[in-house]
């Protein structure tokens, strides 16, 4: 019998083989390329010191990339700032993969500069070498090399003094400065001659006897979380793929960090696993090209260290119409298995799997996703997807990662506020999710809030906390302060805002009943979002709903 692989194709050529090294450092130019983080530089300014004791003619330049989760590449003025700096130098350092989205992304970076034919060498964190090595690989340097520490993020350091670089950051790099030096100068192996990406094989599908242990056999093999599955057999991809107009081999995005190919059958087969049926198929391709939006830097939530969730939320009538539960219990067949062909799309398309790509600590009781549907008709503003530039007419799929959860309620309109601000500040514009039963909207409504933009413009101002609260060194040492934002000089007393903008954050009417209750979803900004995106529907779409129209439960009545 034939099965489909859930797992995605890449792009596999065009991997790069290291430059030669560098026969000494004596007389050298070496390039310390941090990133965003303010002690990244620091750490790279011990790494000379200590070099140049080793090699006083050799000289060094800096550059930093003040941007969190970003690449170079992406960036022009930025791009050409690093090309510029390049032709002095012969070779580069960079540091520190400290987290593990940044490590990653830095790694991409790092990688980049391999390409642009400079010998590299990046330091990062002893936990999280296989997440640099997995972002250099997806950025088809495979064999870029490292060197490791146990030096933490010193993020949220008070202040990085002498006592830090002098009792942490010069032990830990005078103990691995040989290899800092080997990793510039040690001549290439064959191997880093000649590099090789994996083949696609695992893709492609294969032959069983039967489907009996199925499930066991698709869990063993890292493609699914452990749940039962459905066998995506030829005939119920088939099935499947009667949910959208567009080819099975249509490529609707490349998922990072791994870059595979999101084809419209692909898409399918790890829908059937989770239990989807064909009329969610528009659902889970809007969400593909949503997750992917350039306004979202995936990797940031789910290669980070940090605990998020996704958070799915599908508005306009195809909510009602394939019975997306209008609340978080997730009671219905449409929510329960789009959230879980959610995580496995993460899983096998993204190549996110758990202590290898997804390195969250502890991880989020949400993590496998929660999908929720708008309620349009008791909702009083304009459905979520309009403020997106959506036709009201239209439905389509918001995303975003959110993390903290807080619960309250709302009989007036003071009461609903302070439900709203219960969230804490980690010094970023974290953006939240406010997700409210209608008698909660209703409440803000009648107090004068006709819009959505009026209630958010309403958090954004008077949503704060005392001044001396301000993460002030991560803010500004970190480069997380955004453009045009002042701080209190006083940082004692006054209050200062918890949301920068209103730019990351949404809200979602949901429910039967006029209750009100506002779950607060804090969190969902640090790496962009939220992100919409319409949802097109196949042309024999009516037929579709009526055919599974009987798919509902009846609960038995006692």
């Amino acid at each position: 019998m034939k099965i489909y692989s859930p797992w995605a194709e890449i792009d596999n050529e065009g991997a790069i083989a290291l430059n030669p090294r560098l026969d000494t450092l004596e007389g050298k130019t070496i390039g310390l390329y941090a990133h965003f983080k303010g002690h990244s530089p620091i750490m790279l300014q011990v790494v000379a010191d200590l070099l140049q004791e080793r090699y006083p003619t050799a000289k060094f330049k800096s550059i930093q990339l003040k941007i969190d989760t970003a690449e170079a590449v992406n960036i022009p003025e930025f791009d050409a700032e690093l090309k510029e700096w390049l032709k002095d130098v012969d070779g580069v350092i960079t540091a520190y993969g400290d987290m593990g989205s940044c490590c990653m992304f830095h790694a991409y970076n790092t990688a980049y500069v391999e390409r642009l034919g400079k010998p590299c060498v990046m330091i990062c964190h002893e936990e999280l070498l296989a997440a640099g090595k997995k972002g250099a690989s997806c950025r088809q340097c495979p064999n870029l090399r490292f060197v490791t520490t146990w030096l933490p993020d010193m993020s949220w350091f008070p202040v990085i003094d002498d006592k830090v670089i002098n009792g942490m950051m010069k032990p830990a790099f005078s103990a691995c400065l040989d290899q800092i030096i080997d990793g510039l100068t040690k001549p290439l192996t064959e191997e880093e001659k000649t590099p090789v990406i994996r083949s696609n094989a695992e893709a492609e599908p294969f032959e069983v006897d039967s489907i009996d242990g199925i499930s066991d056999l698709f869990y063993k093999r890292g493609w699914t979380c452990g749940a039962p599955i459905v066998a995506p057999t030829e005939a119920a991809v088939e099935n499947m793929l009667r949910g959208t107009d567009l080819p099975r081999d249509y490529v609707v995005a490349e998922i990072p960090p791994m870059n595979g190919k999101a084809t419209v059958e692909k898409i399918a087969v790890n829908a059937v696993m989770a239990g989807c049926l064909p009329t969610y198929m528009p659902v889970l391709i809007a969400a593909v090209r949503a997750m992917t939006d350039k306004k979202i830097h995936l990797e940031g939530w789910t290669c980070s260290r940090a605990s998020w969730f996704p958070l799915i939320t599908v508005s306009g009538k195809v909510a009602k119409q394939i019975g997306v539960d209008s609340g978080l219990a997730s009671y219905k067949k449409a929510s329960t298995t789009i959230a879980r062909a959610f995580t496995y799309i993460i899983m096998n398309i993204s190549g996110v799997r758990p202590g290898m790509e997804d390195l969250s600590e502890p991880n989020h009781e949400s993590r496998q996703g929660v999908c929720i549907g708008e309620n349009e008709e008791l909702n009083p503003w304009k459905p979520l997807h309009v403020r997106f530039g959506v036709d009201e007419n239209d439905s389509a799929v918001t995303v975003m990662w959110p993390e903290e959860r807080a619960e309250g309620h709302g009989a007036d309109p003071k009461e609903a506020f302070e439900t709203m601000f219960r969230i804490n500040y980690s010094g970023y514009d974290k953006g939240a999710a406010f997700v409210m039963t209608p008698g909660f909207a209703k409440v803000l409504y009648d107090a004068g809030l006709t819009t959505q933009d009026m209630v958010m413009d309403y958090v954004k101002e008077y949503c704060r906390q005392p001044s001396s609260q301000v993460a002030y060194r991560w803010l500004t040492g970190s480069n997380h302060l955004p453009e045009g934002v002042v701080l209190p000089f006083d940082t004692q007393n006054g209050s200062i805002r918890k949301f920068w903008s209103t730019d990351h954050m949404l809200i979602v009417v949901v429910g039967e009943t006029q209750g009100g209750t506002c779950i607060t979803f804090a969190g969902g900004g640090e790496h962009g979002g939220p992100a919409c995106c319409k949802i097109d529907l196949p042309a024999n779409w009516d037929e579709l709903l009526a055919e599974y129209d009987d798919i509902k439960p009846t609960y038995h009545i006692y």
